[in-house]
């Protein structure tokens, strides 16, 4: 199954039951699987991701910033939405 690639940097919200893309494409945490774990994560991948268990194909975020200082601030983003996530009340699996 392919997935659908989405950049950090294309998020323009979050709130407690999803995530909002500039397209319009949303992620809703409830549609993710049937548990409260709604995505895999991997912060030593290059890049770092999330893959969403969104339900035609997966969504994966990748945090892809690249210039000075960029690997600490895909860290920072990528611990920012494993944060926001947790603080919805939904998990996610770490491969890392």
């Amino acid at each position: 199954m392919r997935e659908r690639i989405r950049s950090y940097t294309d998020i323009v919200s979050f709130d407690d039951d999803g995530i909002t893309f500039s397209s319009g494409d949303r992620i809703v945490y409830s549609e993710c699987g049937e548990d409260s774990c709604v995505a895999e994560r991997d912060i030593c991948a290059k890049p770092p991701y999330f893959e969403f268990y969104t339900s035609d194909r997966h969504t994966k975020v990748v945090f892809d910033r690249t210039g000075l200082l960029s690997k600490t601030v895909n860290e920072r983003e990528f611990l920012k939405l494993q944060s926001i996530i947790s603080e919805a009340g939904y998990k996610s699996y770490d491969l890392s």
